[in-house]
């Protein structure tokens, strides 16, 4: 299977945001869940691996399962990432294992883990662009440089986690990715 363009999952995730009506940071996660007709479910997993999971339930409707073991930050990654699955991988049915007659789940192997795994690929890019949205990135570390005249890569990094609600190390990775930062 082949995985989808940056830009196309990038326009998928601004499609969500916008579909919510959500215009500025940090991105609700689990209100742009809701309006887009899904369940988010928080609850403590046996499983400290297991972050987060969607399925379909008896009626039909996605259901997003996420681990309260883990931090905030996290859980906020783990409910868009399963935003992407749903809207990318659950609609069309691709990778599900059904387990008659309740529900069908993602199945995480090896490959998931390793981050060689197309579907994963794609919803770890499509959490990063639905939190951290290119043109809200833009505007907020725009405005922290304003405001600083001796800023650092780090007091950037961290200025931006807080205002996104995500990890140092999600933002990090992001302007990375944006081109706006050089990779360690």
């Amino acid at each position: 299977m082949s995985i989808r363009s940056k830009a196309t999952v990038e326009k998928l995730a601004g499609g969500a945001l916008e579909k919510a009506g959500i215009k500025e940071a940090p991105v609700p996660v689990e209100e742009v869940a809701v309006r887009l007709g899904f369940q988010v479910v928080s609850r403590f997993f046996d499983d400290d691996n297991l972050s987060g999971t969607v399925f379909r339930d008896a009626h039909g409707d996605v259901v997003i399962g996420i681990n309260t073991l883990h931090s905030p930050v996290r859980q906020r990654f783990s409910v868009a990432h399963e935003i992407g699955h749903a809207l990318m991988h659950l609609a069309k049915g691709e990778a599900l294992i059904v387990d008659p007659p309740m529900r069908s789940f993602f199945n995480r192997d090896e490959l998931a883990s390793l981050g060689q795994d197309s579907n994963e690929i794609e919803a770890n890019q499509f959490a990063a662009a639905l939190l951290m949205p290119a043109a809200f990135v833009s505007q907020e570390g725009a405005e922290f440089l304003s405001k600083s005249s001796t800023s650092t890569v780090d007091a950037l990094v961290e200025s931006l986690a807080r205002r996104f609600e995500v990890s140092a190390q999600a933002i990090k990775f992001r302007l990375v990715n944006l081109g706006v930062i050089e990779p360690d």
